[in-house]
């Protein structure tokens, strides 16, 4: 057994060892006479099936004794997540002096199975470099693996069709992980340290969209204990919109901190700064999670460091961390505020939550999101259209509704204040507006389908308060007209519950139930056919009435549109790029619980115009893309022009001919 001091001799020699230097130090004496360093490697025969990421830490580079080593190994193996493939052949490792042939060396990628669910690597990769004998008679290979960023598999690649057996310079790559200090003003000038020494050499690997995507999509927080310990470095060239107007399909970063100043350590001069930005879901629920059985409300926190330098401002280092913390009132609690949120009428909202929050600092962070700067945020692209959204504004200033907006819309007020009170005593409790979100019209924007942004915003009667409530939907016409009829009327109670008809579809697995149950919607409403179905279904393009790539509701379930149809509908009607045609004639649907036909089922498909509209890509594949309608209506022949269509995009594998 050698000494401490021999064995991190030993491993420092590892790290370091170039290629002649693992053949004849290591790998020959271990064939040839038996030797073996158990301490530095390991033996596995199976590394070829199992996921490196589930058997390694990130952080380690592991040496592996692969015996035998199978013809099979990096061609058909693998396991279910992915599989080690060859990057490059043999390269002839030989003795620089003599030219003699050592052995061989070639190089592995894991690549990683796609599925839809599965988040991606931050552009890391798990390499193996495997080193062999060139006796042919000989099955053990020595296995150095490694997580990789693309630049350092660049270097490698490199080095390999090189002529030189030496190995890569020590530091080519910024740090992965944080650094966790205990004092959080040495952990951020310990990062500013970072991004002056790479200020010349800035790395080919930095991220432009790490303020585009999910964090989740660029760390496992439950496979990856560096990143819970102390979180994931991501350096970027960020941009002026970064954290105000850019999100994505589920969510936004914004700025929780502003600029906060960072002296040096040696020399106790302001040298940068670091903002704080919160991730905020789209899906509120995203936020609950449960950690060694307890509910906890789980935050994606992102530290972004940049230097005081001008030419340094948009060169920085994000620090990616998740903050867990216990949620104070149970599970059961959690979901009975939802609940009576969600049902809540204006006196509730004003003195349940909107008063003890400004006379006593109540908060409820799983239920209310802050954010002052809604009013400049096109709806549409923070929020979840399937949600209904709480959020604190502080401050509400005078311009809020009236000179702010973007470059999609703007919100403004639909009708002014009403005077809330309380309903017995008729003392004032405060105020409620509504205002929608007005789109800006342009020649490309299609539109939603009879569908507007609507925000109820609560205040109470203290001209000195700058907090306010907003309760933010996506609603139907008809469901608009309800809440302004509310708004005129005397009562502040809330509306009834069910005012609308299904936006979506059911997705029941048997086809025959969910056509009974669409069959089902429309007697309900055969007395009181509401004010938004439309016309003009037949006569669209689909996109304009939902964007398959935001709406992931329509993705699961298909879009329900209640329209009036005429015969015309499905044979000489059509609009610009392209038309609505038959694909499968009436179909009788029985009821579920009566057993008789009470209704009947058509299925029409949209007939592109242009071709390649068929065509897209969904996962980096190529897919062939094609709009279904079903449409239900009753058997009575005076319902026979109220039908309900359910609006689907089917996607397939498209295959092409090698060329």
């Amino acid at each position: 057994m050698a000494a401490a001091d021999d064995y991190l001799e030993i491993k420092d020699e590892l790290m370091g060892a170039g290629d002649e230097l693992m053949l004849l130090r290591y790998l020959k004496p271990m064939i040839d006479d038996g030797a073996s360093w158990p301490q530095h490697f390991a033996e596995d025969a199976d590394v070829f099936n199992k996921n490196p990421s589930t058997v390694f830490n990130p952080e380690n580079t592991v040496f592996l004794i692969v015996k035998p080593r199978t013809e099979t190994c990096g061609k058909t193996d693998g396991c279910e997540y992915g599989s080690w493939r060859i990057m490059v052949r043999d390269k002839l490792i030989r003795n620089e002096e003599t030219g003699k042939l050592l052995g061989f060396k070639k190089i592995l990628k894991f690549c990683v199975k796609k599925t839809k669910t599965r988040g991606r690597e931050y552009k890391r990769s798990w390499v193996m470099e495997e080193y062999r004998l060139p006796n042919p008679k000989q099955d053990h290979v020595i296995c150095k693996i490694r997580l990789l960023f693309q630049t350092e598999i660049g270097f490698l690649l490199f080095k390999h069709f090189s002529y030189s057996c030496g190995p890569l310079p020590a530091k080519q790559s910024l740090p992965a992980y944080g650094y966790g200090f205990p004092n959080p003003e040495d952990e951020g000038a310990y990062y500013l340290q970072s991004l002056i020494d790479h200020e010349n050499e800035w790395p080919s690997y930095v991220t432009n969209d790490v303020y585009c995507m999910h964090p989740s999509a660029l760390v496992d927080p439950h496979r990856d204990q560096m990143f819970a310990r102390f979180g994931l470095c991501i350096f970027a060239n960020r941009t002026e919109a970064c954290g105000y107007t850019d999100g994505c399909e589920s969510g936004c970063w914004r700025i929780m901190e502003g600029d906060k100043p960072i002296s040096s350590i040696m020399v106790g001069e302001m040298f940068g700064y670091r903002r704080v930005f919160k991730f905020c879901e789209k899906d509120i629920d995203k936020h609950l999670g449960k950690v060694d059985g307890e509910v906890m409300f789980l935050t994606w926190i992102m530290e972004e460091y940049r230097l005081a330098e001008e030419e340094m401002k948009d060169k920085v280092l994000c620090v990616i961390k998740l903050h867990r913390s216990f949620i104070m009132a149970a599970a059961g609690d959690y979901l009975g505020i939802r609940d009576e949120l969600m049902g809540a009428g204006d006196e509730l909202i004003l003195l349940r939550y909107l008063k003890p929050m400004i006379d006593d600092g109540a908060s409820w962070p799983q239920h209310f999101a802050e954010d002052a700067d809604v009013f400049n945020k096109n709806p549409s692209t923070v929020f979840n259209p399937e949600n209904t959204v709480f959020l604190i504004v502080k401050p509400r200033t005078e311009t809020c509704g009236k000179t702010d907006g973007c470059e999609y819309g703007s919100w403004r007020i639909m009708v002014r204040d009403k005077l809330i009170r309380n309903e017995e005593t008729g003392k004032l409790l405060g105020f409620k507006k509504i205002l929608k979100f007005c789109v800006k019209k342009t020649k490309t924007r299609g539109r939603e389908y009879k569908r507007s942004w609507v925000m109820e915003e609560y205040r109470l009667p203290n001209p000195k308060q700058d907090h306010v409530i907003c309760k933010i939907r996506l609603l139907f016409q008809t469901e608009i007209g309800f809440l302004l009829f509310k708004h005129f009327s005397y009562s502040c109670g809330p509306l009834p519950a069910k005012q609308s008809l299904p936006a979506y579809g059911y997705g029941f697995p048997n086809p025959e139930d969910e056509g009974a149950y669409y069959l089902q919607s429309l007697i309900d409403h055969e007395n009181e056919w509401p004010s938004y179905v439309t016309n003009d279904v037949y006569c669209m393009h689909p996109s304009a009435l939902v964007d398959p790539h935001r709406d992931q509701m329509f993705a699961r379930f298909g879009l329900c549109i209640f329209a009036n149809r005429t015969e015309a509908c499905g044979y000489t009607d059509g609009c610009e790029s392209g038309c609505w045609r038959i694909m499968e004639g009436d179909k009788p649907i029985s009821s579920i619980m009566v057993g008789e036909m009470f209704g009947y089922r058509r299925v029409f498909k949209f007939c592109e115009k242009d071709i390649d509209k068929h065509l897209g890509k969904v996962d980096g594949e190529v897919m062939f893309l094609t709009w279904i309608m079903e449409e239900y209506r009753l058997a009575e022949e005076e319902m026979k022009d109220k039908v309900l269509c359910v609006i689907k995009l089917h996607r397939s594998f498209f295959y092409t001919q090698e060329r």
